[in-house]
Parts: structure tokens; sequence; C-alpha cells
């Protein structure tokens, strides 16, 4: 039941947007601070371990080096996910923001491989005797690269589940991957300052294999929302609460999709053959406003349908 109006199902639209629209302006900021740190430490490592000529920290560099570009790729989708509907996108760019996070997993898969393959090589350069020699500083810069990554992925957790952002959620599971691996960088350092140099090729293939994982985790995800994909537990949990509603004798549909972290949806209900226009009209605001309150869903267009037609539901299309 679709409303151009200022008020949706007891929704004022306006103000409902530009709260949207300030959720997408706070997860932006954090990003901007992802950035800064990303950025940061992946200057470090890359400087030391090419000094030192250490594969596992050049390894996590490189890595944090993904971090910098998806946090720019999702500064820029954020960005243009804030823009107003015009011609071309009626309902707002939302999208853009699941654009923007299967950019950076396209770039994080990329590096995942030539990770795999430095790794591989510092394994043969271990095989055929090369040393190498760990310092202080290749010890310091991995063990706080661990720490702040760390911080940042629980601010990022926690940011992420009060605005009800998943790119932010994402962010802060990335994060915590990155964490780890700093942390075994750290270790396999450490391991290697103490003579066990095998672990300088082994902790670097492991790393490669992480952000790989971490990479197709997020593949999966956007391209399931891009695609238009939903979990059929999710639309089960939507018909459940439709059902409650007063007059409703059946459900004719449920069409939910994604617009970036936004969920709109089709729905179609079947009510009595006889029912006046004013009240399915009523029944349908009431249902858009269950599903708004309780999913915090962006919009939900309600069609009705006579329950004589439950049965020959093409007969309606």
């Amino acid at each position: 039941m679709a409303n151009t109006n200022q008020y949706d199902a007891g929704r004022n639209i306006q103000k409902d947007r530009q709260h949207r629209l300030y959720k997408l302006q706070e997860a932006q900021q954090i990003t901007w601070i992802n950035l800064s740190a990303y950025t940061a430490i992946m200057v470090a490592e890359l400087t030391i371990g090419f000094l030192a000529q250490i594969t596992v920290l050049i390894a996590d560099g490189l890595n944090n080096l993904t971090g910098v570009c998806g946090a720019v790729i999702l500064i820029i989708g954020l960005k243009v996910s804030k823009r107003p509907p015009d011609s071309n996108h009626v309902v707002g760019h939302w999208q853009y923001e699941n654009i923007a996070a299967l950019l950076s997993a396209t770039i994080m898969f990329a590096v995942s491989i030539q990770i795999f393959v430095d790794g591989c090589f510092a394994v043969q350069r271990f095989l055929a005797g090369h040393i190498i020699r760990p310092n202080y500083w290749s010890l310091g810069v991995s063990l706080a690269a661990a720490g702040i990554i760390s911080i940042l992925a629980r601010y990022n957790r926690i940011q992420g589940a009060q605005l009800n952002n998943q790119s932010l959620a994402a962010s802060g599971q990335d994060l915590k991957s990155d964490a780890w691996t700093s942390f075994g960088t750290f270790l396999s350092i450490g391991g290697a300052y103490l003579g066990a140099q095998w672990l300088d090729g082994a902790a670097t293939l492991i790393v490669g294999c992480l952000i790989f994982h971490s990479s197709i985790s997020i593949f999966k995800t956007t391209i399931m929302r891009l695609s238009e994909g939903f979990d059929p537990k999710d639309i089960e949990l939507y018909s459940q609460t439709i059902q409650t509603i007063p007059g409703i004798l059946g459900i004719q549909g449920i069409e939910p999709r994604w617009l970036g972290d936004q969920i709109v949806m089709k729905v179609g209900i079947y009510l009595p053959d006889q029912t006046e226009l004013r009240t399915s009209y009523a029944i349908g605001e009431k249902v858009e406003h269950a599903l708004m309150k309780k999913y915090d869903i962006l919009d939900a267009d309600v069609m009705c349908y006579p329950v004589s037609q439950m049965n020959n539901p093409h007969s309606v299309d």
C-alpha cells in the first residue's frame, strides 16, 4: 500500500529518512577512524617489514592495506548512499553500500592470493637456508597493531549494533580477524626471534588463508543482497507477524529485498470479498506499521486481494 505522503503507517517518513541518514553519517565518521588507524599501522608494518625482510610482517601490512582500501571504498559508498532519490534511483541510493562492500571483498581476495604466494616463497627461502633477523621494532609494531585493531574491532561491533548498521558490524568482524592476524604475526616474529625460522613462511600462509576466508564471507553476504536473495527464516517471521493482525485470512506472498542496509518489501494479503476499501486500507496500514515497528524495515508495499482468489492467485496478478 504505497504512500507518497509525508506520513505512512503512523511514521513520519521525512523524520525516518533523516534518522537513517544520521546513522549513515555516524557510520561514515567511524570508518574515517578505521582508515586513519589502518593507514598508520600499514605504513609502519610495511616499512619495518621490508627493511628487516620479514615476510609475515609484510603480509600483515598488505592485509591492513586491504583495510585501508576497504575503508576508502566504504566511505565513498556510505557517502553515495546518503543521496536522495532521483529519476534514476526512485527509492534512493542505499544499494551503493553493498556495492562498496563487494569491491572491498574483491581487493581482499586479490591480496590474499598475493600473500599466499609470498608465503610459498618464504617457505622456499627457509628450506634453502635463508635466515631472517627480527628486531624489537618488528615485535613492537606487530603487538601494537594487534592491540589497536582489537580496540577498533570492539568499537565497530558496539556501534554497529547500536546503529543497526550491517557495514559496521561486518567491519567489526573483519577488524577482529585482522587483530588475530596481527597477534599471530607477533607470535611468529617472536618465534623467529627465538630461533623458529620456519614460522615466518608458515604464518604468512595462514594470514593469506584468513584474508581469503574473510573475502569469501563478505562476497556471499553482498552477492546475496545484490541478487535480492533473502533468508527464508526471516520471511517466515514476517509471515507470523502479519498473521497476528485481525481481519487477514491469508498471505498471498512476501517479497523482501535489501537496499543497502535497509529492507523493503511487497506484501500480498487476503481479505474477505466484501471488505470495504477504507477497511482494506486500514488493515494494510496496520501490516506496514507492525513490520516497521518490529523489524525496522524501510518500507512495505501492501496489496489486498479477495479471499475468493486464494486458490487462483494468477487471476489477480
